[in-house]
């Protein structure tokens, strides 16, 4: 890759099982392709949308596809009984960012709603998250009350629209997307070109 080159972008909702996956293929392709890639928040269901239904057709089939895949490795996904929005799990995310806490927050965050089944729309089950990695419990509240980094979540989506992201997981890299679901293979033939190109 040329040293002016972007770095290859992941865009991702923590809500999202195809994200889930993607995420956890690139954490473990870490090793073997020396670019890093910019994890980027794009809201599925910005507020006030209407919240997404998990009962609908195109959900059930989203988390089908995810369990196989997911079940070789012995994981076994929680099924939400509703999708909440995920404003404020990107805030916290890029709040631990800034204090150089993401890598492990972001994984928290994906870990807490997928396996766990929590609801990442209550502050304070977020709050739990962050104390649990070490950020300050008032801080963290107060810049979550203050809506400090909403803009910028807003901003991040709004940009992706105009990039023409079709969706959520989607890697960009130059002018190349990948989207939806992919297997490791996949994603390190794609990264490759990209440190090549």
């Amino acid at each position: 890759m040329s040293p002016t080159a972007s770095p290859p972008r992941f865009y991702f909702d923590y809500v999202d099982p195809g994200s889930f996956l993607i995420e956890r293929h690139l954490t473990a392709l870490d090793d073997e392709v020396p670019v890093g890639v910019d994890r980027v928040p794009f809201e599925l269901c910005p507020p006030p949308k209407d919240l997404i239904d998990p009962a609908t057709a195109p959900w059930r089939s989203r988390w089908q596809q995810a369990g196989t895949e997911v079940e070789s490795a012995g994981i076994s996904l929680a099924m939400p009984r509703f999708v909440p929005w995920t404003r404020k799990a990107h805030e916290f995310a890029l709040l631990a960012r800034e204090q150089q806490r993401f890598d492990s927050v972001h994984r928290a965050l994906f870990e807490a709603f997928h396996l766990e089944g929590r609801d990442l729309g209550r502050v304070d089950v977020l709050l739990q998250i962050a104390v649990h990695h070490g950020m300050d419990l008032t801080r963290t509240k107060v810049v979550l009350d203050a809506d400090r980094f909403a803009h910028a979540v807003e901003q991040t989506r709004a940009e992706a629209e105009r990039l023409g992201i079709p969706g959520v997981p989607a890697l960009l890299a130059g002018h190349r997307w990948l989207v939806g679901l992919q297997d490791s293979d996949t994603l390190l033939a794609f990264l490759r070109d990209q440190t090549q190109g």
